[in-house]
């Protein structure tokens, strides 16, 4: 039986808090071997300060990386040339902590991302709190209570 007090899973409940983070100047190579070893879709990139800037995915590097040369800058190049921020995705996607789930899923589904930074607003500003994958979207839904289930317009 479940407890109808229990609110629905927000974002806070799921995400991953304190991510790991790169910086638009640093190294991009370091970030191939990171996503080879680790079961991750995206990487945020922050400033100093701790406000999200963008994010770099799998994706966005293996598209400028085509057979070990670099597509997208004129000049020949080594990966190890590569600075994070030729490859991030500025795209402002981001959900809040007290976000339901379903916020995240349409981000997802909008952008066509698997990861989601999560952010505390301060006027224009985004400080990073947090990443919500798709496997921490999947284990929030499945602990809903089942009378949401049963009745999602509630």
């Amino acid at each position: 039986m479940s407890n109808p007090d229990r609110h629905p899973p927000r974002v806070q409940d799921v995400m991953t808090r304190d991510p790991l983070v790169v910086h638009r100047e640093d190294d991009a190579e370091p970030l191939l071997t990171l996503f080879e070893k680790r079961d991750y879709n995206a990487v945020p990139v922050v400033d100093a300060e701790g406000h999200l800037l963008g994010v770099v995915t799998k994706l966005s590097l293996l598209r400028l990386l085509r057979g070990g040369r670099v597509a997208a800058i004129s000049e020949p190049s080594s990966p190890s040339s590569l600075r994070v921020g030729d490859v991030m995705d500025t795209r402002k996607v981001s959900v809040e902590p007290a976000d339901d789930l379903d916020a995240v899923v349409r981000q997802m589904t909008r952008y066509r991302v698997r990861s989601v930074p999560v952010v505390e607003r301060s006027g224009s500003r985004r400080r990073l709190v947090g990443m919500v994958s798709r496997g921490d979207l999947l284990r929030g839904m499945a602990r809903r209570p089942a009378s949401m289930e049963a009745n999602p317009a509630d």
